[in-house]
Order: C-alpha cells, then sequence, then structure tokens
C-alpha cells in the first residue's frame, strides 16, 4: 500500500474515532486535499454501471483517468478555482407508472463527491441509529425487516411513513445547518453549499437547485441520511419514552378465572380416580377438563387493550419508515400528526397518501416490498422445553408475506398473453450468458423473499415460468424445438437442488464454468444475508486495490512503456465481448482485457489515444 492510501486511512481512522466521542471536525476542506482519498474514491466508482454515463460534459467521463488528473483536481481544490459543474437531469420510469428525476454529475465532480462521502461517512456512521439502515455498510432492507420480525411482537397498529419526494425537497438551508453543528470549517460548507447549487441541464437548458440533494449524486444519500438522522433520534429519545408504560400487560381475568377451573377439575378427577369413583364420572371430569383447555385457547391470556401498557417501535429505510405501535388508535393518529410536524420543522412533508395507519391483525402493512403482518392461530401450539407445558407459539409473532402484485408483475416479465415467451433481445448472447442472466434474476428474487412466511408457493410459479422463457429463448436462438432444448440443457437436481437448465463450460486444467437457472425451490431457500442477525460494525476499510497499483506502477500495459498512465474504461466486459463476438481477427487490446477479465487497461497516452481513434493493432512487449 502506497504512503498515500496510508496517509488517508490514518486520517479517516482519526474523525471516526472523533465521531464516536462526539468531537466536532476542524480542518476538513485542507485534509480532503490527500491523494490517497481520491485514489480511494476512484477505486470505489471505477467499476459502478454509471461510471462511464457522462453528464452535462461530455469530455469530463472516466476515461483517461490518470493521476494528472487528480493533482488537477486537487490544486484547483486549493487555489480555491474548482467549479461545480451542473448535473444531467434524465427521467427513469418508477413503478407507479410516474417518472423519477436523476441528476448525473461529470466524473470529476463525482471524484470529489466521492471523496466528501468516505469522510462524512467515517465520521457520522459511528453516531447514526441502529433503527436506520438506508445507504449503510452493513445494511439493508433485509436487516430492516430482520430487525421487524425479531423485535416487534405483539403490536397492535403499523404506520407507514413515507416522505414526500425526500430527496428533491430538503432545504439546503437545513442540511448546511446541521452540518455546521459538527464541522467547524466553512471552506468545506461552501463547497457543500456550491454542489448543492450547482443545479442541472435538461434538453440543453440550464435550470437551478433550490432545495434538494439530487438523487443519482454520490453524496446525495449521506447528505439525507444525516438530515433524517435527526428523526431517528427524536422518535427514539422523545417519542418513544413518551408512549413507552407498564412492564408488563395485566393479566387477563377471564382467561385467569378459567385456568383456576381448570385446574380445579383436575385436581377433582384425580382425587375421584384414587377414591375408586365411578369411571364414568371421572371421564366427565377428565372430558370437561379437555374442553376447559379448548376454551382457554381462544382467549388471550393477557389485556389486549390494557391502558397502563403502552409500546412504540421503529423502523427507517432512507426515506419509507415504519412504526409499530401497541396502544389505542386515537394515539397512533396522535402519533402520525406528531411526526408530521417535526418533519415540517425539517422542511419536509409527509405524503398522506402512502401514511397510513394499519390494524395489525386484520390488514398488513407495505413495507420494502414485504407485507407485514400479525400472525393469529390459536391451535397452533407448542411444547416447551422448560416445563413441558404446550403454550400457542404464534400468536402476535410479525409474519412477513410475499405481496400477490409482486408475483404477477413477474409473472407478466416471463410471459406475453399468458404463456411463456422468448426474449428476443438476448439472443445474439452465448447459451451460457443467457441461462446467467435467467439463473441471477431467479435467484435474486427468490433470495430477497427468503424471510417471507407465507406466500412462498406464488414464486414457485415465478421460477416455473422464467424457466419456460429461458427454454423458449433458447430454442428461438437454435431455431429448434422445446424438447431439444429439454434434452441438451435439462440437469438433474443433487443434494437440495431441484432439476433446471444448466449450461456447462469445460476448461483445461481449471473447473468448468456452470450456469444455472431453477436450481431451487423456494421451500428450499434460506436466507443467507447476516444469518445470526448480528450487523457488524462500520470500520474503515484499509484493504489494498488493484486498480491503484496497477496507476501507479506507471507501465504501459500494452506497450511496455515506461511513464504516466491513463485508464482505457468499458460498461461492461461482456458488452466488449459481444461487440468483438464472431470476429476472426480481435485488436491485441481487446484480447487483453478479456484475457486480463479487467474493464480496465492502463495505458500510455499514444496507445490510449490510438484505441480511442479506432487504429490502435500493435503488440504487446513482453
Amino acid at each position: 500500500m502506497t504512503s498515500e492510501m496510508l496517509l488517508a486511512n490514518k486520517y479517516l481512522h482519526v474523525i471516526n474515532d472523533r465521531g464516536k466521542r462526539r468531537l466536532p471536525l476542524q480542518r476538513v476542506y485542507r485534509n480532503i486535499r490527500c491523494k490517497g482519498l481520491f485514489l480511494k474514491a476512484y477505486a470505489k466508482l471505477y467499476a459502478n454501471d454509471g461510471s462511464t454515463t457522462p453528464g452535462s460534459d461530455p469530455n469530463d467521463t472516466i476515461q483517461g483517468m490518470s493521476l494528472k488528473r487528480i493533482e488537477t483536481i486537487i490544486r484547483q481544490l486549493e487555489n480555491g478555482s474548482y467549479e461545480w459543474k451542473p448535473a444531467n437531469r434524465k427521467y427513469v420510469p418508477k413503478a407507479n407508472g410516474q417518472q423519477r428525476p436523476i441528476s448525473i454529475p461529470s466524473w470529476n465532480d463525482k471524484m470529489v463527491q466521492e471523496v466528501m462521502r468516505i469522510v462524512l461517512e467515517a465520521y457520522y456512521e459511528p453516531r447514526f441509529r441502529n433503527s436506520s439502515h438506508g445507504f449503510r455498510p452493513n445494511r439493508g432492507c433485509l436487516t430492516a425487516l430482520k430487525s421487524i420480525q425479531k423485535e416487534w411482537t405483539g403490536v397492535a397498529w403499523f404506520i407507514e411513513g413515507d416522505i414526500k419526494s425526500c430527496f428533491d425537497n430538503i432545504p439546503h438551508e437545513t442540511i448546511l445547518k446541521i452540518l455546521s453543528r459538527d464541522i467547524q470549517d466553512n471552506r468545506f460548507l461552501k463547497l457543500v453549499k456550491g454542489m448543492l447549487q450547482a443545479g442541472y441541464v435538461e434538453d440543453w437548458v440550464y435550470h437551478q437547485t433550490h432545495s434538494g440533494t439530487p438523487q443519482g449524486g454520490v453524496i446525495s444519500p449521506l447528505l439525507s441520511n444525516i438530515v433524517l438522522h435527526e428523526l431517528d433520534k427524536w422518535i427514539e429519545d422523545e417519542l418513544i419514552p413518551k408512549y413507552t408504560k407498564g412492564k408488563k400487560k395485566e393479566a387477563n381475568p377471564e382467561y385467569q378465572k378459567l385456568l383456576s377451573k381448570r385446574s380445579n377439575t383436575k385436581s377433582r378427577a384425580l382425587r375421584r380416580e384414587s377414591r375408586g369413583v365411578d369411571a364414568e364420572i371421572v371421564k366427565a371430569d377428565w372430558e370437561e377438563y379437555t374442553e376447559l383447555g379448548r376454551k382457554l385457547r381462544q382467549i388471550p391470556t393477557q389485556m389486549t387493550h390494557d391502558p397502563s401498557y403502552r409500546r412504540l417501535r421503529y423502523v427507517r429505510y432512507a426515506d419509507d419508515f415504519l412504526l409499530g405501535f401497541i396502544g389505542s388508535h386515537q394515539e397512533a393518529i396522535a402519533i402520525k400528526e406528531e411526526i408530521s410536524e417535526f418533519l415540517s420543522i425539517l422542511g419536509l412533508e409527509v405524503s398522506q397518501k402512502k401514511t397510513l395507519i394499519t390494524n395489525a391483525k386484520r390488514d398488513k402493512a407495505r413495507f420494502l416490498g414485504y407485507e407485514v403482518g400479525i400472525s393469529i392461530d390459536d391451535n397452533k401450539v407448542t411444547k416447551y422445553k422448560t416445563d413441558g407445558r404446550k403454550r400457542r407459539s404464534v400468536n402476535g409473532n410479525i409474519k412477513l408475506s410475499v405481496p400477490a402484485d409482486v408475483v404477477t408483475k413477474w409473472c407478466r416479465k416471463y410471459t406475453k398473453k399468458g404463456k411463456p415467451h422468448q426474449r428476443g433481445y438476448i439472443l445474439d448472447r452465448s447459451d451460457y450468458d443467457i441461462v446467467n442472466t435467467f439463473g441471477q434474476e431467479i435467484r435474486g428474487l427468490q433470495q430477497y423473499y427468503a424471510l417471507a412466511s407465507t406466500g412462498r408457493s406464488g414464486l414457485n410459479k415465478v421460477r416455473y415460468y422464467c424457466m419456460e422463457s429461458l427454454v423458449h429463448t433458447l430454442a428461438a436462438k437454435h431455431k429448434c424445438k422445446r424438447t431439444d432444448i429439454f434434452k441438451k440443457h435439462k440437469r438433474k437436481g443433487q443434494g437440495d437442488e431441484m432439476t433446471h437448465i444448466a449450461v456447462i463450460i469445460e476448461r483445461e486444467g481449471k473447473r468448468p464454468l456452470i450456469a444455472k437457472c431453477g436450481e431451487k425451490s423456494q421451500k428450499r431457500i434460506e436466507p443467507e444475508y447476516l444469518a445470526d442477525n448480528i450487523v457488524p460494525p462500520y470500520v474503515v476499510q484499509s484493504t489494498r486495490s488493484e486498480l491503484v497499483e496497477r496507476l501507479l506502477k506507471e507501465e504501459c500495459e500494452l506497450c511496455g512503456k515506461k511513464g504516466p498512465l491513463e485508464g482505457h474504461h468499458v460498461r461492461k466486459l461482456a458488452d466488449l465481448k459481444r461487440q468483438w463476438q464472431g470476429r476472426k481477427t480481435k485488436p491485441n487490446w481487446v484480447k487483453e482485457m478479456i484475457a486480463r477479465k479487467r474493464k480496465t487497461l492502463f495505458i500510455c497516452t499514444e496507445c490510449h489515444l490510438e484505441i480511442t481513434l479506432g487504429k490502435y493493432d500493435g503488440e504487446r512487449i513482453r
């Protein structure tokens, strides 16, 4: 590891420690002008699919990335001449049919934003609450859902919260005010302000930005988390204590009365048995005992509406949050209104259409693509090892379900007019790539809904249509019958695998490449992410980066010339393979990237210019 990287890691460890101890930061602007931080930012960003997407300046892209560009940015930051460029505004479709605006920064701006993000994350991550799971290291949708599943037993009401256009509406003054409490550096705050107010270009027309952290920006998710951390603190430190009362729910008098009667019936039956009373009388006592047991299972052991007992739970993922409340409906309405009032102080507004109060026993809340409800089954009992008694074991437990519309949506992806249909746009790919594409989709869906306890059978339907669509696609590519594809690629399951479609590519001296689709049923899928329910703590990453080492080596990977290098990037290696597939001769730079299995090639300026102009066909010096 280079000295620049070691210096960057040392600085991140220092500010991480200050974040843990709630100490302010000073001289941030001076310390971000560190080459090691920019190298870490480059190593983090280059692999993203959007790294090659241009911003408003078509000349400011990742192509030609070099140490000289990093030094130029640092020099501009040092003399105060660095200027943010407006982002390139694009629109992507949302699930509800509307359009979501995405702002794409230029590459230099991405680099500076990533350096700022690395520093702010190291400082603020130890301060964030465990209830926050969105856009954080080692956390995600499944950690949020697991915390609900584990800790929310017995909730009576769900309060579904959604902040209206959160990213676009956060006031710049709120962001800067919150940052200024902890960061005592006006030059850094001015840099943040300049980024927020850089504006965007849409259809070649410049627009100013008066509020919001633009979606698509590298640092935007972290800035929104820093603002919404104020909501987390207020709910956990003020709202939850306010709506927390009592140690335990009061025992249900009706249940206790029946329990005492049942115990007396059992004692009477045992006495009569020991005294040799008529068998019919004893039998009647035992039948009464059994009937009382059935009645007990229909009655709650505790008062379900105990006014002396209240609990409030909270979890947030980005701008979506969910609260679970044990109490009355009127109090749930009051909680919703209090949250709305607090968000208005931050300059944000709750979406009234999406912020709902749901009865946990009768209905289900919608959160992160799951349906969240409460299990109620008086007949499901479990024998406990401690005392050997049978107790109702599922009542009040959180039940996560796969929504029916999710199954419908995914089935439509693989069908046309209700029947499996081929995917024409991937017919030019190899069999291995086609099977791998379908396999990754269905495995990702199955793994995401591995926490679901109900509705899993619907995903088996999706699996069936996925495999049928795959077979139709392969049959269309080879212009043959479906039965021919099954004969060639159908594989019997081994172990916990089911019959599935597979393509195997044998390699000399190496393990074969295997692409599979549909090898597991949803019933056999177990959640792999954080199986022990423990979220690892945040640590400053100090691992070596092969990308950085190759850049610092200063030896052209094509001609071997010594000197400064430039990076040649492709969006995906698969795109490069597809582009040159079937051609008898390929340029040596293409062969080199495919052989290295890398999306980047570090070469001298001359070689890079020749590649850009489409003229390079030299041999690599070995």
